[in-house]
């Protein structure tokens, strides 16, 4: 999967998402996605070569736990063969449910 592929599955939650953080117009917005570069990695392609991962956070932000367009994309992705472990957290001073994973994506050309 590339970014581009990434940001597509995304966008077809419905949800407002965001690369990099909130804007201020989908910052009190639920359900929300936000989603950042958080690792690079060079890997060893064939011969001399190395192609780059970048791994992504992926934030969901929701007013509810197991909300149902957080198990959509989670089902979209299973069905892509990608079976992320999806952390969650309580964000008191928000009152908001924050999900959390990573995706690894091979970087697209420049």
């Amino acid at each position: 999967m590339t970014q581009k592929e990434l940001s597509k599955l995304l966008h077809d939650t419905g949800c407002p998402v965001n690369e990099g953080v909130s804007s201020i117009k989908n910052e009190k917005v639920f359900p929300r996605i936000d989603y950042w570069e958080m690792l690079w990695e060079d890997v060893m392609a064939s011969g001399d070569d190395y192609s780059q991962e970048i791994t992504w956070q992926i934030s969901f932000y929701a007013k509810r736990p197991r909300n149902p367009k957080l198990m959509e994309l989670k089902e979209l992705l299973n069905e892509l063969g990608y079976h992320p472990t999806i952390a969650h957290e309580y964000v008191i001073e928000d009152r908001v449910w924050h999900s959390y994973f990573s995706i690894t994506t091979d970087a697209e050309s420049l």
